[in-house]
């Protein structure tokens, strides 16, 4: 993996003076040892137990801090998801993937495309790589689906579609994912509070 601060890997940054204790790790190291230990706990329940238990322990793993990454966007948000306009709405949803990976490992992007509905490119994913060097390419499952479940129940949305479209994983040049949520139509521009929805 591509460390994204590569300053922190000059000399001066890694010597340790043995007198002294070491210095703090970055938020960079921090994700990467994270990361890290993802990767081989993966590995780990792929080698004792299958590649079945290892994607389903993995895309629930995956969702439930998806949810809680999500639920800390929505807290830092200018009022509630329910008051906001669709364009805040996905770009609320864009940043919980900005809260799970640093800058560099992933490259995606969002596009609203109606009322209610919006599509995500993603072109580089730092996770197909360590997969395919570890070899395990051919038996993972993605959990995008799962994971984007656990982003739309952490911001309070209901989608009614979910969707994968194109996947790297088989195939194709980038992973493509349509998303339409309820409570949105044609000049609605907020999401309807549960009192009113029902």
């Amino acid at each position: 993996m591509t460390d994204p601060n590569p300053s922190a890997n000059s000399a001066a940054a890694d010597a340790i003076d043995p007198g002294q204790p070491p210095s703090q790790p970055t938020l960079a190291d921090l994700y990467q040892w994270w990361w890290l230990h993802d990767a081989q706990w993966y590995q780990g329940v792929l080698r004792r137990f299958g590649p079945e238990a290892a994607n389903e322990i993995n895309a629930e793993a995956l969702r439930f801090v998806a949810q809680r990454v999500a639920r800390a966007v929505a807290k830092k948000l200018r009022a509630p998801v329910a008051e906001l306009d669709w364009d805040e709405v996905v770009a609320a949803f864009g940043a919980c993937p900005d809260q799970m990976w640093p800058a560099g490992l992933v490259e995606y992007t969002y596009q609203v495309t109606a009322p209610g509905e919006f599509e995500v490119t993603i072109e580089k994913s730092f996770t197909f790589s360590m997969l395919r060097r570890a070899g395990s390419l051919q038996t993972y499952e993605c959990p995008c689906l799962d994971m984007r479940a656990g982003w739309f129940e952490g911001l309070g949305l209901q989608p009614e579609r979910n969707e994968i479209t194109r996947c790297i994983l088989k195939g194709a040049r980038n992973c493509h994912l349509v998303a339409r949520v309820s409570g949105y139509a044609e000049g609605t521009d907020q999401v309807p509070s549960d009192e009113a929805a029902g």
